[in-house]
């Protein structure tokens, strides 16, 4: 028989809270000094959380209002209301995971097929992937239609690969799994409308730098370090790294910080594409901070 694990000193523990404090400060330092770098004086001088019930209809409700707050103004009612209602569906789905997993299992071969989904938010989304080619370029629409079934395939994957185990030479396996679940390419191409330019080609070279962003931009970590939640982005990067989680959220915030400049420089002179990329870029962190489930408030922002 193994001798009982002995119990932990009050000294003992209160060295653990202070580890967990300093590890906060760290994170709240990296960041701060992110978004101060990142986001506009005034955005983030007058950026608040907002805080409301915990139910899920009033939770995805208002993740929907912080992100059509945080979105591009010039965009008209109608792509308004489409990106609200397909935000609304797939926060709806990354949830569902945990209550109805065939449903999100079942989405892709099910819309293949034109079946009813198992869940009424399922059809919801079925029918707004069939109405994206009225409002964006073929292009675009082929790649919100491809991206959102990837999306839920890979909340699908996340659901049930917990347990798994990341090799720490599998350091791609991190960008791969977040590139699809963070919803990359629909929100890339909902920037580009189909009445906005004829073709293209002047903005095709910048969606990987838009997906990136996404990618990396997301300032979730805060939230789950809080909670003590392993399974996040960052985490799985540094295992598969072989770095702290800090040293990665540090080097995170770097490669956004490159990914904004190189996008600049990509753009050149075109004004009307910076000012799409500007208000992406803001759009993007202004949700994060507004948004109470990322807890930012918590860093005294």
């Amino acid at each position: 028989m193994n001798p009982a694990a002995p119990e932990k000193t009050a000294s003992a523990l209160n060295g653990e809270a202070v580890l967990r404090s300093q590890e906060h400060d760290k994170v709240r330092g990296i960041l701060r000094d992110f978004l101060k770098h990142s986001m506009t004086t005034n955005n983030f001088l007058t950026t608040e959380s907002i805080h409301h019930g915990s139910k899920l209809y009033q939770d995805v409700s208002r993740k929907v209002l912080d992100f059509i707050e945080a979105a591009d103004d010039d965009s008209n009612y109608e792509h308004q209301r489409y990106i609200a209602l397909y935000t609304a569906c797939l926060l709806y789905v990354d949830d569902l995971g945990s209550r109805h997993l065939e449903a999100v299992a079942q989405f892709s071969r099910r819309f293949t097929t034109a079946e009813k989904q198992l869940n009424p938010a399922l059809d919801v989304l079925t029918d707004l992937l069939r109405q994206s080619y009225d409002l964006w370029p073929q292009t675009g629409a082929d790649a919100i239609v491809s991206g959102t079934l990837e999306a839920v395939a890979a909340m699908h994957v996340e659901c049930t690969t917990g347990n798994m185990k990341v090799t720490p030479q599998a350091t791609w396996w991190p960008n791969y799994l977040r590139s699809r679940t963070g919803i990359c390419p629909p929100y890339a191409h909902f920037n580009f409308m189909k009445s906005w330019r004829a073709t293209p080609e002047s903005y095709m070279q910048l969606l990987p730098y838009l997906e990136f962003y996404i990618v990396a931009a997301n300032l979730s970590f805060n939230k789950e370090q809080l909670v003590g939640e392993m399974k996040n982005y960052v985490h799985v990067r540094a295992n598969a790294d072989q770095m702290t989680a800090i040293d990665t959220l540090r080097l995170l915030a770097d490669e956004v910080h490159a990914c904004a400049q190189r996008t600049k420089m990509l753009i050149g002179e075109d004004s009307e594409l910076m000012a799409i990329w500007r208000s992406f870029e803001q759009g993007c962190l202004i949700f994060h901070v507004k948004t109470q489930r990322y807890r930012l408030v918590d860093l005294a922002l």
